[in-house]
This record gives structure tokens, sequence and C-alpha cells, in this order.
């Protein structure tokens, strides 16, 4: 038996219409009425029993549409693989993200992939969280929580450590809190992400996640401005190790609690769970993949912004 024949039974199948298989496949009905009869008496069995208006699978039909689905779906993966892999990847990538994410990646990483890949054009809606969590429309979503939706598959992107700092005259004026808890007795300066909520600080504990909810005087959407107010001494900090390095060589700021408690916040790109990855997809998630792995510094630089 043929693909194609296989092909044409899916398609009816599918339809449970010959009048409707025949327009989708540019056949007359007959013809397609008639390929189902050989096909029929090929396999000596009936797959689809007939009434003056409709057709019905029967439950031999029902086998057979099962195998002869898988068949022909991977029939096809291999020509789109194979026409993947023949031409230039081009076509329309449409991504959703927060919009402090689109501007991470218009610093540099956006204009490095529209130069090594002319024919692809990208389509990025910025959402707020839960409107991400509500869309699927897109092929490629990212977010710091892995995704509720079962159908989606996650992808670690990138994962930064978050730790608690103050400086040394904070400290000689509040004394140093011994637990993260002992925060609540504070000057917090909290970064809003618009992710997650800002008052509640992570922190692992016997390797469970736990939450302390702080309060202060500052609030900001930018933590670069949260570690500089904490080097002046207005208070304590939460943010990316990697952003701290050089206040900390310098003895701006103290990392608390010796950097015990400290929370990997991790960041994910997510997309459909499919057997098959369009070309234009696959090269941008492989050039972004290898991009934050070359520059992790550079991107909790830009995070922080």
């Amino acid at each position: 038996m043929k693909i194609d024949d296989l092909a044409l039974f899916v398609e009816v199948a599918d339809q449970l219409s010959f009048t409707e298989a025949a327009n989708n496949l540019d056949l007359p009905q007959s013809t397609v009425s008639r390929k189902i009869k050989q096909i029929e008496d090929s396999l000596e069995s009936r797959l689809f029993e007939r009434t003056s208006r409709q057709i019905f699978l029967t439950q031999q039909g029902h086998q057979f549409y099962k195998h002869s689905k898988a068949i022909v779906d991977e029939f096809r993966l291999a020509q789109d693989n194979l026409t993947d892999f023949q031409s230039e990847p081009s076509g329309e990538i449409h991504l959703c993200m927060p919009g402090f994410f689109c501007e991470v990646l218009s610093k540099e990483f956006l204009d490095d992939f529209m130069r090594t890949f002319p024919k692809i054009r990208i389509h990025i809606k910025t959402l707020s969280p839960t409107q991400i969590e509500q869309t699927s429309d897109a092929d490629l979503f990212f977010y710091i929580q892995p995704p509720k939706n079962s159908c989606m598959v996650a992808r670690r992107l990138y994962t930064f450590s978050r730790r608690f700092y103050a400086s040394p005259e904070y400290l000689a004026i509040h004394g140093e809190p011994r637990h993260p808890l002992d925060l609540i007795h504070h000057n917090c300066l909290r970064f809003d992400s618009r992710l997650v909520d800002p008052s509640c600080w992570h922190y692992i504990e016997n390797n469970e996640i736990h939450c302390v909810e702080v309060d202060g005087t500052f609030i900001s959407e930018s933590i670069r401005s949260t570690m500089q107010l904490a080097a002046k001494g207005h208070g304590i900090c939460y943010t990316p190790q990697s952003l701290t390095n050089t206040l900390v060589r310098e003895g701006k700021l103290i990392c608390l609690f010796e950097g015990k408690y400290s929370f990997e916040q991790p960041y994910y790109v997510m997309y459909h769970s499919r057997h098959h990855m369009p070309k234009k997809v696959r090269v941008f998630l492989d050039m972004l993949t290898q991009y934050v792995d070359q520059k992790h510094d550079l991107f909790d630089f830009w995070i922080g912004l």
C-alpha cells in the first residue's frame, strides 16, 4: 500500500466526509470513494460504515486509523526535516515574554540573530506574567516559572544565585541579621520585576524553599538601584551574586549569612510539546542558549539595569 493511499484514508477519517476530504485533497469525490473501497478490499476489512448522509469509522477502521496516522505523520516529519536541512531558515517567529526580557534581548542578541538569519521575521508580544500563562499562540515563551500547562516543555535557559547584601555602615548601626527571618526587622530595598511579589524574598534552608515577607522605604524596577542604595548604607538588598562581586571586593557590600540561604532563581524558555520544531524556531533557541552560556555575567548585568 502506498503512503498516498494511507494519507487519503487518514484525511477521510479526519473529516468523516468524502466530500470534504476530496476538497482538501483536490480530487474528485468519486476518486476518493474508489480509493477507500480499494483499501478496504486489500485489507479485507470494512473501515467505514456508510449511511445516506454520513460515514463512520468501524472498530477496525479506528485501529487502522491510529496506526496509519502515525505513519503519515512520521513521513511528513521526515519530509519537513529534509526541507529544513536543505533550505535557509525563513518565516515568522512569534515570541511571548515580559517587557524587561525583551529589553535584555534587544541589547545585543536580536541584532546578532537578525544579521545571521535575515530571512526570519520576529514578532514579540510583551505581556504580564498572568497573560503569559494564559497565552498559547506563540512559538516560544519566556518566564521565571515552569509551565502549569502539561502540554508545554520547559528548558531552563538561565539561572542566577540571589543573596542578601548590606554595607558595613548599615550593619554597624542596625546590627547584622543571623537568619533570613530577621530581615523583617530591617529596611529592605526591594526590586519589583513585575513577575513575582517584590516583598517575598526566597531563601533555601534544609533543601526547601522558604519566603520571608519584607518591607522597606524603597522599591524599584531597577535592581541595580537597590544595590547602589545598599552600598550607601540605606538598607539590605537581595540581588544576583554576579552583580555584586565588584562592590563586595571594594568592601562596599557584605554578603550576609556567609552566603548561606542563597536562592537559585531560574529563567525558562517554553514551547509546545511537539515532535517537530520548525527550523526557524530551533535556530533561534540554539543561538540564544549559546549566547546566554557565553555571556552569563553580561546577561546578569542587563537583567539588573
